[in-house]
């Protein structure tokens, strides 16, 4: 395949997935993950793609949901420092809302030491993790959101109202430097307000990637939330020192 047309296969596909890793492009244009790359870096040049945790995404699509197994391959190191801190400050007994972020769903790996937790959570993979550790868990229902493995929308919203939680961990797409929190996603964004408005402490977990983003759809400032773990020194705290 010359280079022109595998160039056009790889868009053909994006149009169809709207994001893709290296990986999925290759196979997808049969041609060698070298050569993918090669036309990637082309195709950005013109603004046609733009490189995206992990993966790459058609430019026009740059604001739209990016697909959680992408985002899992972003920044695992500090997205994993991150959620350990997190775990720490879980305490026996806990009711605890984990949402459906990759940085939040890495907490229940590290929770196995705990009594007696309770998790609720819009997350399918939260919920496969958290039973295959024997720890309660409870889903919100509502409708499936099959890129984000996330259950969203009113009964998700719903549920949400209807319990009492001592600990949400979530996090979103940007942050930014005056402590704004935004995402992308409007269906998840809508479900973590009820959550917070009904959680006893609030923290957002938030790799440094994300700081400086501001996405559509506005959550909350850092004056709502009781705690921000990052990999990096927050902006106004560095402000502050100096």
């Amino acid at each position: 395949m010359i280079q022109y047309e595998r160039q056009l296969s790889i868009l053909h596909y994006l149009e169809g997935h709207h994001a893709a890793t290296i990986k999925q492009l290759s196979g997808a244009v049969y041609s060698s993950e070298a050569s993918v790359r090669r036309d990637l870096n082309q195709l950005e040049k013109q603004g046609i793609v733009s490189r995206v945790y992990g993966g790459v995404i058609l430019s026009k699509y740059q604001n739209a949901n990016v697909p959680l197994v992408l985002r899992k391959q972003e920044n695992v190191a500090q997205k994993e420092e991150i959620a350990q801190r997190a775990a720490e400050l879980v305490c026996d007994g806990a009711t605890i809302f984990i949402d459906a972020s990759s940085t939040a769903g890495r907490i229940v790996k590290y929770l196995n030491s705990y009594h007696n937790l309770k998790i609720i959570t819009n997350s399918v993979t939260v919920v496969k993790e958290a039973s295959k550790n024997n720890i309660d868990v409870w889903a919100t229902g509502g409708k499936y959101f099959c890129e984000n493995r996330a259950f969203v929308g009113p009964y998700a919203d719903e549920f949400a109202r209807s319990i009492n939680i001592d600990i949400f961990f979530f996090s979103c797409q940007g942050i930014t430097e005056d402590g704004r929190i935004s995402d992308v996603s409007e269906r998840e964004t809508s479900l973590r307000r009820v959550v917070l408005e009904h959680s006893k402490k609030k923290i957002f977990l938030c790799d440094s990637s994300k700081i400086g983003v501001q996405r559509m759809f506005f959550l909350c400032t850092r004056f709502d939330v009781d705690e921000i773990i990052c990999d990096k020194v927050l902006p106004w705290k560095v402000q502050k020192e100096n």
